[in-house]
């Protein structure tokens, strides 16, 4: 068995790392589906390699699994700070409309259906007889566009992902 794992070791180890970001996680599931694989009954398996993947297949499963428990904790820990951004994001929702009523029109209208009315994307193609990825790319310009008129505005730190941490409105951001 010994050559055989020295065989099946770097394929292995390439195919939980396509599936695994990181490369230490992806080196800690290739032991334990090693582990798991002695601790099977292999000598009765006709395929050692066809079941060595099915065992890496539902190792890397459980990996995910786990690590979407852990987030489910930590967003639980962090409500009480999610409810501050939800502030945040609600004070400077209310300086959006009169930035998209800056906007050029081709924008302007767009935006207004898709982000203020939350209406997808493809409804939107459909409702004014446009093709979807003009819409789509329009309205990415269009949010672009917004941002800068946002920048030049108001003083914004965020976070990854576009979490915002801090901001700072003057009294003429919004035209108060």
């Amino acid at each position: 068995m010994r050559n055989e794992i020295n065989k099946l070791y770097d394929p292995l180890l390439g195919y939980v790392k396509k599936r695994v970001d990181n490369i230490m996680d992806a080196e800690d599931l290739t032991q334990e589906i090693f582990l798991k694989l002695s601790r099977s009954n292999w000598e009765t398996v006709e395929n050692l390699k066809s079941w060595m993947y099915r065992i890496a297949k539902n190792t890397i499963i459980d990996y995910y699994r786990a690590k979407k428990r852990k987030l489910e904790v930590l967003e639980n820990d962090f409500s009480n700070e999610s409810q501050d951004d939800e502030n945040v994001i609600e004070e400077l929702s209310q300086c959006i409309v009169p930035f998209v009523e800056r906007l050029p029109e081709e924008y302007r209208t767009l935006l207004r259906l898709s982000e203020l009315e939350n209406i997808p994307q493809k409804k939107i193609s459909e409702q004014m007889n446009m093709n979807y990825v003009t819409v789509r790319s329009k309205i990415q310009r269009g949010r672009k566009k917004l941002r800068q008129m946002f920048a030049e505005c108001c003083h914004i730190s965020s976070a990854g992902r576009g979490t915002i941490i801090c901001h700072q409105k003057p009294n003429d951001c919004c035209g108060d």
